[in-house]
């Protein structure tokens, strides 16, 4: 049944078949060749995987980035990162860079990240600066969307795995994110510097720094009010994406003034399309848990795994290469949903933290999003740059070490991620 079960799986993905539904052929391939359960059983496992209070979160989510995009919020934070870091040598590259750092408090993934910023800053980065540059900052600074609060991938991480907050994996990435950030800078500032790419001279006064701090300042409260209202006990996160809906949809109305009514149902649209293509990977996706759950593979890798090694650090070393490897082949949801609920129950036999392991995986998928062959940021800022995959894949290999640097920081300097969380009890 098992090998029926990746034979079909692997046929559809070979022949183009949408993830969801080579999953869901799959499912059902192997539920016939078994004979062991009914048919029926398919639609209620799928409709058991999206049963879920909590992944109402996903939609709202989504639709709070489309509407603060919407808003004009991101023009604001692109003129105000510009006055924070613009003077600095490969000045657009860190606007890029810390302007992704702000808008992944808003829109929580690394896709709406490089299509926002992408489109705004390329442009004005292939004037100054080689577009392939340009380009693989955009890239590499997107990934930063779904680590830093608030993040999808680790909500659906949360509901796979069971028994992890959504409120600490979205602490967890707090350093994290930081460091992938700053790092990049680094980066950023030395290739600029062998390049002799020009100096942008600072040409606002303090006051007016101050001005478009203030203008921002809607921005820098969505991931505030968020975090700080799941922590604080006043809403869940279900009722925080809610909230965040309707805080986007006041800043648009009252305070930029620029969200119109007729911009409200392309951005219902748009959210209700991806929720979609997340919910159809759920559902799916648990058809074939639940197949593998069945036939005791969790327990067997584990007891593979406890016979190769018995140290959690080596477990680790072989998750993070699985998972590399995973990520440039698979979508990144669709990984967490096939994968998260054979490899959780592995860790806690070894004995590794939930939130630190949750994290771990969550950071590993990122970066698959910005590795060939499947590298979704990789195509659309390629899109936007007109220029080929092979080219970005070239310049953004300085900025893909760092972060795999900062994932080998993390698998092993454990309190880089849970710190934070610890501090306010989780």
């Amino acid at each position: 049944m098992l090998t029926i079960l990746a034979l079909t799986f692997l046929v559809a993905s070979v022949i183009g078949v949408p993830i969801a539904f080579g999953l869901g052929v799959a499912g059902a391939a192997a539920v016939v060749t078994w004979g062991q359960v009914p048919l029926w059983l398919l639609p209620q496992r799928m409709f058991t995987g999206v049963d879920s209070f909590v992944f109402m979160a996903i939609p709202f989510f989504i639709l709070a980035g489309e509407l603060m995009c919407t808003s004009g919020i991101l023009d604001r934070l692109v003129k105000f990162t510009d006055a924070l870091v613009g003077h600095i040598r490969g000045g657009l590259a860190h606007v890029n860079i810390v302007a992704s750092m702000i808008f992944a408090g808003i829109s929580g993934s690394a896709v709406a990240d490089a299509a926002a910023l992408g489109a705004l800053l390329i442009p004005s980065m292939r004037k100054e600066y080689d577009v392939d540059f340009g380009s693989a900052v955009c890239a590499g600074a997107s990934t930063i969307g779904p680590i830093i609060p608030p993040s999808i991938p680790m909500v659906i991480y949360a509901l796979a795995a069971g028994g992890v907050s959504i409120a600490a994996l979205f602490l967890a990435g707090v350093i994290p994110g930081i460091l992938m950030g700053l790092g990049m800078m680094a980066i950023a500032y030395v290739i600029a510097r062998r390049r002799g790419y020009p100096v942008r001279p600072r040409s606002l006064s303090f006051r007016e720094l101050l001005v478009r701090l203030w203008q921002v300042i809607p921005a820098l409260l969505m991931p505030v009010i968020i975090v700080g209202g799941i922590l604080g006990g006043i809403f869940t996160p279900t009722e925080a994406a809610a909230v965040a809906v309707a805080y986007a949809v006041l800043v648009g109305f009252l305070v930029t003034r620029e969200l119109k009514c007729r911009d409200i149902p392309p951005a219902l649209l748009k959210a209700g399309v991806t929720t979609s293509v997340v919910f159809m990977l759920i559902a799916t996706s648990n058809v074939v848990s639940w197949l593998l759950t069945t036939q005791q593979v969790p327990r067997l890798i584990a007891q593979f795994l406890k016979e190769v090694t018995p140290s959690p650090w080596v477990f680790l070393l072989i998750v993070n290469i699985f998972l590399l490897i995973v990520g440039c082949l698979l979508d990144l949801s669709a990984s967490i949903i096939m994968f998260v609920p054979i490899l959780a129950p592995v860790a806690l036999t070894f004995g590794v933290d939930p939130l630190h392991f949750g994290f771990i995986v969550v950071l590993n998928l990122v970066i698959g999003l910005l590795t060939p062959p499947v590298g979704v940021c990789l195509f659309v800022v390629a899109g936007i740059a007109r220029i080929s995959l092979e080219r970005l894949v070239r310049a953004v290999w300085p900025f893909l070490l760092w972060q795999i640097a900062v994932l080998v920081l993390v698998t092993y300097v454990p309190a880089v991620c849970t710190a934070i969380p610890r501090l306010f009890g989780y």
